[in-house]
C-alpha cells in the first residue's frame, strides 16, 4: 500500500498544476475581448500585398482550437492506453486516491497532458504578444479597413500613409486586419503536429504493425499542412507570416516535449518496447533467410 502522504502530495501537485495552468491561460480570453488594440501601422498606396479581397477562413478559430487540442490529447491517450505488453500491477509509483487505485497509465496521461496544454497557452500568448506589438497588416487590410485616405490625390506615390481612418464600423475586424505576423493558425498547428509526432514516435508501440505509427504521424502532418496553406489561400497571411508562426510553434513544441515527464515506468517500458522490436526484426530476417534457402 502506498503511504497516504504520497497520495496527498500528488493531489496537492495536481491542484497547484491546475492553478498555475489557469494563471498562464488568463491572458488568452482577455486578448479576445478586444481590451488590447494592435499597433497602428501605416501603409503605401502602391502596396499590392495588402489589397487582396476579404475571404472567410477555411479553418475557423473554433475548428483550430478544438481540433488541435483533440489531436494532441488523443495522441497522448492513445500512446498510454494502447496495449503494448502485459503490465505489472505493482508498478513503482502506483497511487491510491479516495481509496481507489490510480492506474499508472492515468498518471502518465495527466503528466503529459498538462504539460501539453501549458505549451498551447505559451504558444497562444507569445504569438499574440508579437502580433499586437508589430501590427503587421494582413493581405486583405485595404478591403477590410476601407481607409478614408484618397490615394489618387497623392503627389508622391512613395509616401508612407499614417494619417488615415478606417471607415469600417466593425472594430474587431479592423483590429484583426492588423494582426498578420506571425500566423496564429500556423503556430498552433505547428506546435500540436510536432509535439504529437514526437510523442507518438517516442511512446507509441503496437506489436502487430509499425505502419500504424507512420500513418498517424502522416495524418498529423497532413492536417497541419492543410491548415497552414489555407491561411495563404484565404488572404489572411503573407507567406512570411506562416513561416514565422511555424517557427514559434516548432521551437515551443521541442522545448515542451523535452519538459514532458519521463518517469521510471515509462522509460522502462520504452526500453522493453525497443527490445521487442529488435527481436521482431531478428525474427523477420531469419524468416526471410529461411524462406530463401528453401
Amino acid at each position: 500500500m502506498i503511504p497516504k502522504v504520497l497520495s496527498d502530495k500528488f493531489l496537492t501537485r495536481v491542484i497547484i498544476d491546475l492553478v498555475l495552468l489557469i494563471i498562464v491561460a488568463i491572458p488568452i480570453p482577455i486578448i479576445y475581448t478586444g481590451v488590447f488594440t494592435p499597433f497602428k501601422r501605416g501603409y503605401f498606396c502602391d502596396d499590392e500585398t495588402i489589397r487582396y479581397p476579404h475571404k472567410e477562413s477555411t479553418v475557423s478559430d473554433t475548428a483550430l482550437y478544438l481540433g488541435g487540442l483533440s489531436f494532441g490529447i488523443f495522441s497522448i491517450i492513445l500512446c498510454e492506453i494502447l496495449p503494448k505488453f502485459p503490465r505489472n500491477s505493482e508498478v513503482e509509483g502506483e497511487l491510491h486516491l479516495c481509496g481507489r487505485k490510480v492506474p499508472s497509465a492515468a498518471l502518465s496521461i495527466y503528466s503529459s497532458t498538462h504539460v501539453f496544454l501549458f505549451g498551447v497557452c505559451i504558444v497562444e500568448v507569445l504569438t499574440n504578444f508579437i502580433k499586437y506589438t508589430l501590427g503587421r497588416l494582413r493581405p486583405n487590410f485595404i478591403d477590410v479597413c476601407r481607409s478614408d485616405f484618397n490615394c489618387s490625390s497623392l503627389d508622391d506615390p512613395y509616401m508612407y500613409i499614417t494619417n488615415y481612418t478606417c471607415t469600417n464600423p466593425e472594430t474587431y475586424s479592423v483590429n484583426d486586419s492588423r494582426l498578420s505576423f506571425p500566423s496564429g493558425h500556423s503556430s498552433i498547428a505547428g506546435y500540436v503536429a510536432l509535439f504529437s509526432i514526437m510523442y507518438i514516435h517516442k511512446y507509441f508501440f503496437c506489436i502487430y504493425t509499425r505502419l500504424l505509427k507512420r500513418i498517424l504521424q502522416f495524418i498529423l502532418l497532413l492536417v497541419a499542412t492543410y491548415t497552414v496553406v489555407s491561411r495563404i489561400e484565404d488572404n489572411k497571411h503573407h507567406w512570411s507570416d506562416v513561416i514565422g508562426g511555424l517557427t514559434v510553434g516548432i521551437i515551443i513544441a521541442i522545448a515542451v516535449f523535452l519538459m514532458t515527464p519521463c518517469n521510471f515506468r515509462r522509460e522502462k517500458e520504452v526500453s522493453r518496447q525497443e527490445k521487442i522490436e529488435k527481436e521482431n526484426e531478428k525474427f523477420s530476417i531469419n524468416s526471410v533467410e529461411l524462406y530463401g534457402s528453401i
